[in-house]
């Protein structure tokens, strides 16, 4: 199987290749969204309670961005944590490889 690819690397059953820093991007990007939407959830939340409780309302408006920020911050610190492990599993292959040859 060409392992040179991506659905070749999918379908790699003895797992030499990683796909994971191909589709971190990807990833990020859908953190990003899903950050986006419960940002928008907590603003129209704090716009439907204005109705009942003025400060609560004005609070969940305000507090809908740093929601936004720190939901972001989140997936980035994960994301990258993740990545980090996968370069060291690389590096830690290239290690042995060159050890191997010796």
């Amino acid at each position: 199987m060409d392992t040179g690819t991506f659905f070749g690397k999918l379908f790699d059953f003895s797992f030499k290749e990683f796909i994971t820093l191909q589709i971190i991007k990807y990833l990020y990007i859908i953190g990003v969204v899903a950050a986006a939407i419960s940002a928008l959830g907590v603003a129209g939340g704090g716009f439907a309670a204005i109705q009942y409780d003025f400060g609560k309302g004005i609070l969940g408006i305000l507090m809908s961005p740093v929601v936004f920020i720190l939901l972001t911050l989140l997936s980035r610190l994960v994301l990258e944590a993740i990545v980090a492990t996968f370069r060291i599993a690389e590096n830690t292959t290239k290690l042995v490889e060159l050890e191997e040859k010796r």
